[in-house]
């Protein structure tokens, strides 16, 4: 506990990441803003990076499949970062699974996945009281995987639980570069391309 009661990355900046940014620079920041307009943040991504654990809130990933990435449809945009917060007793990896299913509905391959690096995720604002995860800073743990089968290929009745995604196509490396992703989500792009080389 510090001074003034608050667990550090809980209400104050954690000295571990302070120091673990002081130590890299991100391959690129942007500004965005969520939950309806109301969360202005920073956003970093840090390529290479591991990043402190206690911070992660949730994992997304970078899916190929057949050497062409899952391109996902939101209100208003495309990215290519599928994924969500853990559950209760789940690692990184198991996360990365569901949550690309869930999404998705691409099953990834457990034993493809590889860390590429982190989001950085800075409150421009306060948390409000009793906020339960980390703040100001928090951090989305990336990876990438492949997927061999999709649920409507195996007769599954999927769709996205929490209706979030509208839908997915894939795209190759030399088309996902032609559409409207965010630096961010073709920071990772990049980097799950690299790791393939």
């Amino acid at each position: 506990m510090s001074g003034r009661g608050v667990r550090p990355g809980f209400g104050e900046r954690h000295p571990d990441l302070i120091a673990l940014l002081a130590r890299h620079t991100p391959v690129v920041t942007t500004n965005d803003v969520w939950a309806n307009g109301t969360l202005p943040l920073r956003v970093s991504a840090y390529v290479g990076v591991p990043p402190i654990a206690e911070l992660v809130s949730s994992i997304r990933c970078v899916v190929r499949v057949d050497g062409k990435f899952v391109v996902c449809r939101v209100p208003g945009e495309l990215h290519a970062l599928p994924g969500g917060r853990p559950e209760p007793g789940e690692t990184p990896p198991q996360t990365a699974v569901r949550e690309v299913y869930e999404e998705t509905g691409w099953h990834l391959d457990p034993e493809s996945l590889h860390p590429l690096g982190f989001l950085h995720l800075q409150r421009l604002v306060g948390a409000p009281p009793g906020h339960p995860y980390p703040h100001p800073d928090f951090l989305q743990l990336i990876y990438s995987g492949v997927a061999r089968t999709r649920a409507v290929d195996t007769g599954e009745d999927w769709a996205d639980l929490d209706g979030w995604e509208l839908g997915t196509f894939l795209a190759d490396a030399g088309e996902i570069v032609t559409l409207d992703l965010s630096p961010i989500s073709l920071a990772f792009v990049n980097a799950a391309l690299r790791v393939e080389r």
